[in-house]
């Protein structure tokens, strides 16, 4: 076995050993927001042999092509949704948080006036659930080399600030809720409007004062590339103040990283292996912004840089997914939950890893003993190459 894929072993091996030296009576507080999203997970049809039986097509470029003929003419391309399921960054990261024994507190537009089937799950598995309305639907376009999501996103226009609190108790109960607290995740960044607003107002209003220790304050931006320069530059400003108060953790994927790098003058590296040029820009990312943490997780590696320390690591890349919509969220999950039980970066990086590789391969939210297991037998596969 060579050197790399020997240390590559090894730390599965130290990540799979910290996770399963967590305590079973760990299980952390962690507030999860603040959207929420009915996902039909669909194929689109190349050829139909029967009515149960077709072939997909398999790549965004097959659908493109498909789109592309059709210009100044028409066409009907079938559609099978092979599932409807919960959605949302917030309430799959919160499913996932707590199938890692996490008590959670999900906040999300999940349905009015009673939660909606899809998201009756979660509600029995989180310690609270709180519900800001109806839910925003995605119609999820699945291919062997990616994904296109049709967002109906209007709800989301309702999530704000001020109806938040509404809904938690007023304002003393949103203290509350963000007092007991050891994480808090805010998620979605991008399809909330009111997102920037309430940062700002939770830095000024709620959280000064409010506990001596500093919690973590998890935030997915969500794909801000549909967002103009000036709006991204506004929410991260707004993030800089919430910095002063609690410890902020940034976490981007590949384009999402080098969108930040692009924004904020920032060279992306042009360095190989993958990992190592999403490490160098986390760590100019996490110097430009001032934040605790800023983590990039790719399609088969991740990277994560810290004040005075940065590291990055190989993943677990699945070339045949069984889904793909909520990879990131369970990485995001598996992370940050790594981090609430102090485990070392580098080990984090693989724990999230972990999560998001069960998840893809069986399409369920893995438990603690499962990720273990799951880093276990990554370890024992790389001793074999």
């Amino acid at each position: 076995m060579s050197d790399a894929r020997h240390a590559y072993a090894d730390l599965c091996i130290a990540a799979a050993t910290a996770l399963a030296a967590v305590p079973a009576s760990h299980k952390p507080d962690v507030l999860v927001g603040f959207d929420g999203f009915i996902d039909d997970i669909v194929d689109l049809v190349d050829k139909r042999i029967s009515p149960k039986e077709y072939t997909r097509l398999k790549t965004i470029t097959d659908f493109g092509n498909k789109v592309l003929a059709a210009a100044g003419k028409s066409a009907g391309i079938g559609a099978v949704t092979k599932i409807t399921k919960l959605g949302g960054n917030g309430p799959i990261m919160a499913n996932a948080l707590c199938a890692q024994d996490a008590a959670v507190t999900a906040i999300g537009i999940l349905g009015e006036p009673a939660i909606h089937p899809v998201f009756q799950p979660l509600a029995a598995r989180a310690k609270q659930t709180i519900s800001l309305g109806n839910a925003a639907v995605t119609t999820a376009l699945e291919f062997e080399d990616g994904k296109v999501m049709l967002n109906f996103s209007d709800p989301m226009a309702t999530i704000t600030f001020d109806h938040v609190a509404a809904r938690c108790g007023g304002v003393a109960g949103l203290k509350e809720l963000l007092k007991r607290s050891a994480g808090i995740a805010s998620v979605n960044w991008s399809q909330t409007p009111g997102m920037t607003d309430m940062w700002r107002r939770l830095a000024k209003e709620i959280l000064p004062g409010l506990r001596s220790d500093r919690p973590l304050f998890f935030v997915d931006l969500a794909d801000p590339h549909r967002c103009p320069a000036e709006q991204i530059k506004d929410g991260i400003a707004a993030l800089q103040d919430l910095q002063k108060h609690v410890d902020v953790v940034l976490g981007l994927n590949e384009n999402e990283c080098r969108q930040m790098c692009s924004i904020f003058g920032i060279a992306y590296p042009d360095k190989q292996p993958e990992w190592e040029a999403a490490r160098e820009a986390c760590v100019a990312l996490r110097q430009k912004f001032g934040f605790s943490r800023v983590m990039c997780h790719l399609v088969k590696s991740s990277a994560v840089a810290w004040e005075g320390g940065s590291t990055s690591a190989d993943g677990f890349w699945e070339p045949k997914p069984k889904i793909t919509t909520g990879a990131g969220d369970h990485y995001n999950a598996g992370f940050f939950g790594a981090l609430l039980a102090g485990i070392a970066p580098a080990q984090c990086l693989q724990i999230g890893g972990a999560t998001s590789g069960h998840y893809v391969r069986t399409g369920d939210s893995p438990t603690r003993a499962q990720v273990v297991s799951f880093l276990r037998h990554a370890a024992q596969g790389s001793a074999k190459a």
